[in-house]
């Protein structure tokens, strides 16, 4: 299902979306699956910036559909945005993506759970 952005543009046309996501935890890793299909990988970012992932790209109509006038429309076009706040538990640095089928899956490893240093501070 695709939530759309923005109004429809000069053509009628949806001019951005938001694709369905689901995130769930699994085997020690968070796993983002983004149902983009017909988009090309290469239009696709993926960037962390502190704990957030961000997911854009865009979805390109076919050049032979410019200037069609459409009696029902129910696929959209456009650019996408997606911002994730991720938690503390995982790794921003073991993260890997693939695309396959149309679903973009990225997967975030779980961050080692490191002891609590204990520290006794003298009193003077």
């Amino acid at each position: 299902m695709m939530r759309f952005l923005f109004g429809l543009n000069e053509e009628g046309r949806a001019g951005a979306y938001y694709p369905a996501l689901d995130v769930v935890e699994n085997e020690g890793n968070l796993c983002i699956e983004m149902e983009i299909p017909g988009v090309n990988p290469d239009n696709v970012d993926i960037a962390v910036l502190g704990r957030t992932l961000t997911i854009s790209g865009r979805k390109e109509d076919l050049p032979g559909n410019k200037g069609l006038k459409y009696l029902r429309m129910e696929r959209s076009f456009g650019n996408f945005r997606r911002n994730l706040e991720i938690p503390e538990r995982f790794d921003l640095e073991k993260i890997n993506a693939k695309f396959k089928d149309g679903v973009l899956i990225i997967k975030i490893k779980r961050a080692e759970v490191k002891p609590d240093i204990i520290k006794r501070i003298n009193i003077e």
